[in-house]
């Protein structure tokens, strides 16, 4: 273990083995670092559990309390995987008394300078959060996501495992699994095909998504007949992570925009 001497360490934190802490560095209550991890100059950490092998860059601030006017000094905590990366300025706040009192992030998720993750947010494995990102409270974000720089996440939105939130996207409803969100406010704007070949998906995968997502997003079918059409009936894992998420509305999908349903029914007059 390698302590700055000017760090401040809190009697109650944990440590693993070959734990590092940089110049200035505040390590507050109740937090357990795991092997290897490493926190840098004027870093703040508390309420916090990590896995190993984590890098926290300087100034970054994680289970700082939350920014909710309901928040009355509840115990509460963040809860963050294994080798995951919080660049410089990355605040994550910890969790309320209102949800489940936590805030999760999952393994090898990279988060970029001044990325924000509220209370509450559940984040899976493999995400990406880009520079100045924004995501309010109880935002839930599926795994290999990806959200882009300067993108805003209304509270209680979802992401979908595979999705891409493009640049300045303000995103208020919900998005499909392996797809793709862009513009203010945000529409869909097709498959995120680049995003499910890293996530190693095979051509029959991808062609079946394609077919699921003009299904549902392309179609005049209610969502209801879409989730019973054959298109979403298929025995592929991908087809029924995009069925699954759609079956859980909260706060309603985006959709294509206007533009896009022209476009299709032009290359449809053609066919």
């Amino acid at each position: 273990m390698n302590v700055h001497p000017t760090a401040i360490i809190d009697p109650s934190a944990i440590f693993g083995s070959g734990v590092t802490v940089g110049p200035y560095a505040v390590i507050g209550p109740d937090v357990r670092l795991g092997d290897r991890c490493q926190i840098g100059a004027h870093a703040v950490v508390e309420y916090t559990q990590m896995g190993s092998d984590c890098r926290v860059f300087p100034g970054a601030f994680l289970g700082l309390e939350p920014q909710h006017l309901k928040y009355k000094g509840e115990k509460t905590s963040v809860v963050i995987g294994s080798r995951c990366v919080f660049r410089e300025g990355v605040t994550v706040h910890r969790g309320t008394a209102l949800d489940q009192s936590v805030t999760t992030i999952g393994d090898d998720c990279y988060l970029m300078a001044l990325a924000h993750v509220a209370h509450d947010c559940r984040i899976a494995d493999h995400v990406i959060i880009v520079n100045t990102a924004q995501l309010a409270g109880h935002v839930s974000v599926g795994a290999h996501a990806f959200i882009s720089t300067s993108v805003g996440i209304h509270q209680f939105v979802r992401i979908g495992t595979g999705a891409i939130v493009s640049g300045g996207a303000m995103v208020s409803l919900d998005v499909a699994p392996f797809s793709i969100a862009q513009g203010d406010r945000a529409s869909l704007q097709g498959v995120n095909i680049v995003g499910m070949r890293r996530m190693g998906a095979d051509r029959n995968s991808i062609r079946l998504i394609r077919q699921a997502y003009r299904t549902t997003f392309l179609s005049s079918l209610l969502l209801k007949d879409a989730l019973e059409h054959p298109a979403l009936r298929e025995d592929n894992p991908y087809v029924k992570s995009f069925r699954k998420f759609l079956e859980l509305p909260k706060r309603g999908f985006l959709r294509p925009s206007s533009a896009d349903l022209k476009d299709l029914a032009e290359e449809e007059a053609l066919a």
